[in-house]
């Protein structure tokens, strides 16, 4: 009875442990965007990798010299159109405030989410060792 009463107030407080850490990390990780987001706003311009992959290798600029090349068919001259804009939208949609926005909502909200997950998690675990540690003392 005495060793599964052990094993039982070891994995209590090994999952209070593990609660605690990621109640932390995304405390941290709450705190550390709050913080780029309105107190620090240049550090988070190159964070997010998404904002800086650009869909062709060719500018929108040297797409248009291309297309006014005589030899091309009407199709390739509609390929590049359709690249270009192609690569207007990706501009409008990922640069700039746009993108940073996005990802800052989704740091945000996978922080809060491993908060509220993590939090109960650790106090009722922690209530239960220590009703356990309590008891074994009485």
């Amino acid at each position: 009875m005495t060793k599964t009463k052990t094993i039982m107030t070891v994995y209590l407080y090994i999952v209070s442990l593990i609660s605690l850490i990621f109640f932390a990390v995304g405390l941290g990780t709450l705190i550390n965007t709050a913080l780029k987001a309105y107190i620090f706003p240049e550090a988070e311009k190159r964070d997010y990798s998404m904002c800086l992959n650009y869909p062709y290798s060719y500018s929108a600029i040297d797409a248009q010299k291309l297309k006014e090349n005589p030899e091309l068919t009407e199709d390739e001259k509609n390929q590049i159109d359709n690249m270009i804009r192609d690569y207007e939208n990706w501009k409008n949609a990922n640069t700039g405030d746009e993108c940073i926005k996005s990802e800052r909502q989704k740091k945000f909200l996978d922080s809060i989410t491993m908060i509220l997950v993590a939090f109960p998690l650790y106090i009722l675990h922690w209530r239960m060792a220590r009703k356990e540690r309590y008891e074994t003392e009485s």
